[in-house]
């Protein structure tokens, strides 16, 4: 989606002041209070809002109407959506799929929309943040010749590939009660060595593990193939040296059973709480730092500000579970 000079002509300064979340269901998001306490705790009158994307007939037509009218507002700065970009960038390119957009001006002045899925930010910078400092700056925190594991197969799983192999490891192991997901995943991403992981390796692998993602629902297990999930991960957990990173990425509720499993195995077990927490900051980096629409010339965001989103968030209550065919 391509805005015409002649149509952003506030393109930059504080005119571009509003923020949206685009989907449904959303009205339980916590983005909105984290987003509007950032912004208000940066000195900003930026606001953020949800933009329900329900309609009973003609979704596609409507949805896209209202997308393309807020997209050509003057008030526009970003927001979340998946469709009508004009580049995406190499995260959202890889995963295959966007959940931020903001926006760059190309030579010809012409305002375009960029994408960016920002779950992987989320990932990468919750585990990089549980690392000692001297380890937090490296750009292979955890060296060379070391693996990681992901428990999933949807959308959360490529972000978490994508994440763990920008941060040097390899292969990475795929734990899921779905064979034909995992062969799916392997086939999306020919430039990594993924590999599916099952009982038997992991004797031979628990050494080489440096961290791991945990990405499926918190609900109890029904099936054989979901308790072999369970009993393959406890064992990778009980086996090889403790303190190393697994980010549980569902947090409904925050302690889930897979959380627990790696905290009590001695792990450093990380909520997923702080994956949103770190893939919101992303997101107002890219609408304050490098977007057209940025409100002043920083290179980082208020660390103060930060802070205050950080504990707002933290301080929320649990969310309540999601039911079983939702998740």
């Amino acid at each position: 989606m391509t805005i015409q000079p002649e149509a952003a002509a506030a393109a930059e300064g504080s005119t571009r002041t509003q923020f949206y979340l685009f989907g449904y269901p959303i009205s339980h998001s916590a983005s909105p209070a984290f987003h509007n306490c950032l912004f208000a705790a940066s000195g900003l009158p930026n606001h953020y809002q949800l933009h329900d994307t329900v309609h009973p007939e003609n979704v596609d037509t409507d949805v896209k109407s209202d997308m393309l009218q807020i997209l050509q507002q003057d008030t526009f700065g970003g927001f979340m959506i998946t469709r009508y970009l004009d580049r995406l960038d190499p995260g959202a390119s890889e995963i295959g799929s966007v959940n931020t957009i903001y926006l760059e001006r190309d030579a010809a002045g012409t305002l375009r929309t960029v994408g960016e899925n920002t779950d992987w930010l989320g990932v990468r910078n919750a585990i990089v943040q549980s690392l000692p400092s001297f380890q937090q700056a490296l750009s292979r925190p955890f060296g060379d010749d070391k693996a990681g594991f992901i428990i999933g197969g949807g959308g959360t799983t490529r972000a978490a590939v994508y994440a763990l192999s920008q941060l040097g490891l390899s292969p990475i192991y795929l734990l899921n009660r779905d064979a034909g997901e995992t062969e799916e995943i392997i086939a999306s991403f020919p430039q990594y060595d993924l590999r599916p992981l099952t009982p038997s390796l992991v004797p031979s692998i628990a050494d080489t593990i440096a961290a791991g993602v945990g990405a499926i629902p918190c609900l109890p297990p029904r099936t054989e193939a979901e308790r072999a999930v369970y009993a393959t991960a406890e064992e990778l957990f009980r086996s090889g040296p403790k303190g190393r990173p697994f980010l549980e990425m569902c947090y409904k509720p925050r302690r889930t059973k897979l959380y627990a499993m790696a905290e009590g195995a001695g792990w450093t077990a990380i909520t997923g709480i702080e994956a949103m927490i770190e893939q919101g900051f992303a997101q107002q980096e890219l609408w304050l730092l490098r977007s057209v629409a940025r409100p002043w010339d920083r290179t980082d965001l208020p660390e103060h500000a930060k802070e205050k989103a950080r504990q707002l968030v933290r301080g929320m209550g649990d969310i309540p579970p999601a039911e079983r065919d939702k998740a």
